[in-house]
């Protein structure tokens, strides 16, 4: 990798690039490399810092209002300081190209899978954002309709139902119309907290679609899962759930989060399981679930791009903050819901990309209604989601995820004549 790092250090970004490009194409095992990883979230962060310089809101929020004085800061240095953590904002001050036009494949599919409440919180996940992306990049949006409490195999059947039907969400969250319904053939996934384990045991229980998973976003996810859900497991122990007694079935689901709304018409009631999906994301049953699953996970070669939140006491909604506070004994650098080690998918080809400044809620949620807020001042949800969510389109485009498929080259082996032996 010495070629790579002079190409870096003498700034030479375009010829750097491409030339990853070319080796990802190649090989996906140049992903294990520890230099092209480091690169790789680097150059990550670098487009998101270029891309939220183009969001006038961003630029508000990152500005500090001193009493006293100016912020005579770059506006770079501002967003990166703002809205990054760990090595994010000290690479303010970087200058890369930014990247080319994104060529999207007409076969490609960007599939969603949502988290633990979709759909019971005053707000569903990138539905101001999704949209547009859709219209940007001309990339179909397709959403997991998975059930917002249940566990994760129960809700592989959900995104089994996207992946081979088409069956789901738009992206502006409304279900897809019976004749717009098409199966997919590549994918690249988005998986967002409980939603990646949902999508682990998805790819374990039918592992022929892994062939059409070009790659894995693992945004703020939980695949490792959450010290707060071994804390709740003992709560729910023996609560049962009668489908005719609603106010007794919102008592458990507000011990989840104080701000579902729970609907006059409960959908698919029967099928709430709030014990498995409580369970489901034990930190225990999730470690025995990927040690006992290594070997599967690994042989599938798919890269998984790590994306993770870290917050503060003081940017949490006031009931979250117990939560926070009892995963600050582990790690301070939590979102509020998973510490980092629990966020992050683990194996060869797995590339940490970056640690937003943000918490769980305020990485993929707009603004909650101000009846649902209760009082907090931490729900506005100020995170630039669309500079990035454009991010990782332009990111993943620069390296080839989505382009249509090239033949993969086929390296012939010397044949030495019997004369030459």
């Amino acid at each position: 990798m010495e070629s790579l790092k002079k190409l870096e250090k003498s700034k030479n970004y375009p010829i750097l690039i491409s030339t990853i490009k070319e080796k990802v194409f190649k090989d996906k095992r140049i992903l294990e490399d520890h230099y092209v990883k480091r690169w790789l979230g680097k150059r990550f962060r670098n487009i998101f810092i270029q891309e939220m310089t183009k969001d006038e809101k961003a630029i508000d929020v990152a500005t500090q209002k001193k009493l006293i004085g100016v912020d005579e800061r770059s506006v770079k240095e501002k967003l990166a300081t703002r809205f990054l953590k760990e090595e994010g904002p000290d690479e303010w001050n970087l200058e890369m190209p930014e990247p080319s036009s994104v060529s999207v494949s007409k076969d490609l599919t960007l599939l969603f899978c949502p988290g633990l409440l979709s759909g019971l919180l005053p707000v569903m996940a990138f539905k101001e954002e999704f949209p547009i992306i859709e219209e940007e990049f001309g990339i179909r949006i397709l959403q997991s309709d998975s059930h917002p409490v249940r566990s994760c195999d129960a809700n592989s059947i959900d995104i089994l139902n996207a992946i081979e039907k088409g069956k789901g969400l738009k992206s502006d969250a409304t279900p897809v119309p019976k004749a717009d319904e098409l199966p997919t053939k590549d994918l690249i996934v988005l998986a967002y907290s409980k939603g990646m384990p949902d999508l682990l045991h998805t790819i374990l229980k039918k592992p022929n679609i892994a062939k059409r998973i070009r790659c894995i976003v693992n945004w703020a996810g939980a695949p490792g899962g959450s010290y707060l859900a071994n804390s709740l497991l003992g709560v729910l122990d023996g609560i049962q759930i009668g489908v005719s007694i609603p106010e007794e079935f919102g008592k458990v689901l507000h011990l989840l989060s104080p701000v579902i709304e729970i609907p006059e018409h409960i959908k698919r009631l029967a099928e709430y399981d709030i014990q498995g999906a409580v369970k489901d994301l034990n930190t225990h049953r999730r470690a025995e679930f990927l040690e006992e699953h290594s070997k599967f996970f690994r042989s599938l070669q798919i890269p998984v791009f790590n994306i993770t939140g870290a917050t503060t006491a003081l940017e949490v909604p006031y009931y979250q903050l117990q939560g926070l506070l009892e995963l600050n004994k582990y790690d301070a650098n939590n979102d509020m819901q998973v510490i980092q080690r629990h966020s992050r998918f683990h194996s060869p080809l797995s590339v940490d990309l970056s640690v937003m400044h943000a918490h769980h809620w305020d990485m993929s949620y707009g603004q909650f209604p101000a009846r649902l807020k209760f009082g907090s001042l931490n729900l506005d949800h100020p995170f630039p989601r669309l500079a990035a969510l454009r991010a990782v389109l332009k990111f993943l485009g620069e390296l080839g995820f989505l382009e249509k498929k090239r033949n993969v080259p086929v390296i012939k082996k010397k044949v030495i004549s019997k004369k030459k032996r």
